[in-house]
């Protein structure tokens, strides 16, 4: 049988990677890396040293083992965290799919969007899945050896339910979920329906605790951050840990990447089966581009059509 890697050109990954990549130091401290990440609203940033060679990456995943550490240091157990409700994007501010909805439109406004996933709802209001930058790989590869020329959006939805929560899940708890799996966001659900969604970037956020010690270790002189953080000897204590670590101490150092020689079809097979949202591109060991799942499901969705 021809697929279409048969019958038309198919694109490499140094066809379609982003070649103006932002990056991290190793001795970069965790402060600076957190700052990186939220105010320039990236998913991760690779690191590579002053020769330009690939180390590993720093990513919200990260940023969440820095703030589970945080919270220990702290003792949760002696505050009142905010829940679930209290950080979520309410059930009527979410963007939502139906599960009839045809695959190429879905995965069209997930790109324009710049989400990278989105609940699934029946028409009786019953949460069914996500429909994700994932499970539209999991189309592609299929459409790429069978050459189906489309599908409704309910054939490729994650229906996982240990992604849910309900509303009354303090954020340490979720802080731990997205420290222990792959989930990007949580699904908030109350008899089967759902009411709501937190993400990883919602709970960093949210973090009293990390945007306390951020402000001063970033916006205020030396001789002041001593004199307003907060007294107790936890802050302190998790102050000092964040300003004396580099990104080396919680960064990923095992994260997948790829050669440029990789064709299209094949990167969207090696993102279908990992976590990961972006691929750092090596030649020879040193980082050259990057490319993330949108990237393969724009010209994925050009080549199928």
């Amino acid at each position: 049988m021809k697929t279409i890697s048969d019958q038309i050109k198919v694109p490499l990954a140094r066809d379609i990677m982003t070649r103006s990549i932002q990056t991290l130091l190793p001795e970069t401290m965790v402060p600076l890396a957190i700052h990186e990440i939220l105010t320039r609203h990236f998913s991760e940033m690779p690191i590579v040293n002053q020769d330009g060679e690939y180390l590993g990456m720093f990513s919200e995943k990260c940023c969440m083992r820095v703030l589970a550490s945080l919270v220990e240091l702290i003792d949760a157990s002696k505050r009142d965290p905010p829940k679930a409700s209290n950080v979520m994007v309410p059930r009527q501010k979410l963007f939502t799919l139906d599960p009839g909805e045809d695959v190429f439109v879905a995965m069209s406004s997930l790109l324009a969007k710049g989400f990278s996933g989105a609940p699934v709802i029946a028409s009786d209001g019953e949460f069914l899945g996500i429909f994700s930058e994932r499970t539209c790989l999991g189309f592609v590869i299929e459409a790429a050896y069978s050459e189906i020329p489309s599908a409704k959006v309910g054939g490729f939805i994650d229906p996982d339910s240990n992604r849910l929560i309900d509303a009354d899940t303090d954020l340490h708890a979720i802080a731990k979920i997205f420290v222990e799996t792959s989930y990007a966001r949580l699904p908030v659900v109350r008899d089967d329906r759902i009411v709501g969604q937190i993400s990883r970037r919602d709970v960093l956020n949210q973090s009293k605790i990390l945007s306390s010690i951020l402000r001063h270790r970033l916006e205020q002189p030396q001789t002041e951050r001593e004199s307003s953080l907060p007294a107790a000897d936890t802050y302190l204590a998790a102050y000092g840990m964040l300003s004396d670590h580099s990104v080396s101490a919680f960064a990923d150092m095992t994260s997948r990447s790829i050669g440029p020689e990789m064709d299209l079809f094949s990167v969207a097979q090696v993102f279908f089966e990992s976590p990961y949202r972006r691929f750092s591109v090596l030649e020879a060991g040193k980082l050259i581009g990057q490319i993330s799942r949108s990237d393969v499901l724009r010209d994925a969705i050009t080549l199928l059509k």
